[in-house]
């Protein structure tokens, strides 16, 4: 199964090459086309990449195409990581509509290019440039919807079990649970998904309720405190503050935070993105979250959002979850969301 990484010259798409290869998630007998733009440094860095990987992996590499024209992109799973980055400015909270305005149109270009080229209409895109929502909405428009896979809703959902984890001192393979809605500030931690293994006692039960009752800031205020604790303090208070968060807080600061120290999360990213790939290559399915184009299957929502869903070289298929009122309305408020945005920035 040949892989395509489109933005592969930048940190994000850089990393998840590098990790695809160092964990021998892609057979040597495949093929790995590192996909850049022809007018821009990728088309001598990634090519200096290629030589590198070589002399680190020679024998468990597979093969290597460096592509700097999008029509002859060729993945069976074609990774999204091109774009614009939110810019970091000191203090200010991201634009999430500035950036959707300035995403738009790369989106949609090559939305449109692979799917005129595509080899045999079973391929699958992983959408990882932000914002997610609006990727899935437009490669939805030219490839079939459960192919299209915004990871948005699966590295928070991965992130979320790990803060819960991280508070009951257990292994985050016990943990299940989702974050819904939005890639962002509307993400959506639904506690009512929450289950850990060795916690169906009434009193363990009693402990994650703890966790999900532990009083916290509103989130924007918390962004705000981590933020200013992060320029006009240091990084260790800014972590220190985060650390004293509620677990469902911290799965969005943490990352916040970590971006705007410069680091960007590049490491998780690449990790989160080749576990999908790996589940794919392998044939296997796994019970996760993701941004995905609905049509009424769940909570009856028409639009993008974050979804339960099955994940597998089929794509996602979106499986029914109870949650509570509360988060529900939450999920449908962030698809909500995403429509008015996607409104005024579309011509």
């Amino acid at each position: 199964m040949n892989v395509s990484i489109i933005g592969a010259g930048g940190v994000i798409g850089r990393q998840i090459v590098i990790t695809l290869v160092q964990e021998r998630i892609i057979p040597i007998n495949a093929r790995l086309q590192l996909v850049g733009h022809r007018e821009g440094k990728s088309k001598n860095l990634l090519y200096g990449l290629t030589s590198d990987l070589v002399d680190a992996y020679a024998e468990i590499i597979p093969e290597i195409d460096v592509c700097l024209d999008p029509e002859k992109v060729h993945g069976d799973i074609i990774i999204f990581a091109a774009g614009k980055s939110a810019v970091n400015e000191p203090g200010k909270l991201h634009d999430r509509q500035a950036l959707a305005s300035a995403n738009l149109p790369i989106f949609e270009s090559y939305a449109q290019i692979l799917s005129r080229n595509r080899k045999h209409g079973e391929e699958i895109v992983v959408i990882v440039t932000n914002p997610v929502e609006l990727g899935v909405e437009i490669f939805s428009r030219y490839f079939e919807r459960s192919r299209v896979i915004g990871m948005g809703a699966f590295s928070d959902t991965l992130r979320f079990r790990r803060e819960i984890a991280t508070e009951l001192g257990c292994r985050r393979q016990n943990v299940q649970g989702f974050v819904l809605g939005e890639h962002g500030m509307g993400m959506v931690p639904c506690w009512s998904t929450v289950k850990v293994y060795g916690y169906m006692s009434s009193k363990k039960q009693e402990e994650i309720a703890a966790l999900r009752n532990h009083s916290c800031p509103e989130r924007q205020e918390a962004v705000r405190e981590a933020i200013r604790l992060l320029f006009e303090e240091n990084a260790r208070e800014a972590y220190k503050y985060v650390s004293s968060l509620r677990a469902d807080i911290r799965t969005f600061i943490r990352p916040v935070v970590t971006y705007r120290t410069g680091s960007n999360t590049p490491v998780a990213t690449a990790e989160i993105v080749s576990r999908l790939v790996e589940t794919i290559v392998d044939g296997k399915q796994i019970l996760a979250a993701a941004q995905v184009s609905l049509k009424g299957e769940f909570l009856n929502i028409h639009g993008v959002t974050g979804a339960p869903v099955i994940l597998s070289n089929q794509g996602a298929r979106v499986v029914p979850v109870e949650l509570w009122p509360e988060e529900a309305k939450a999920v449908h408020e962030a698809a909500k969301r995403f429509k008015e945005y996607l409104a005024k920035i579309e011509p």
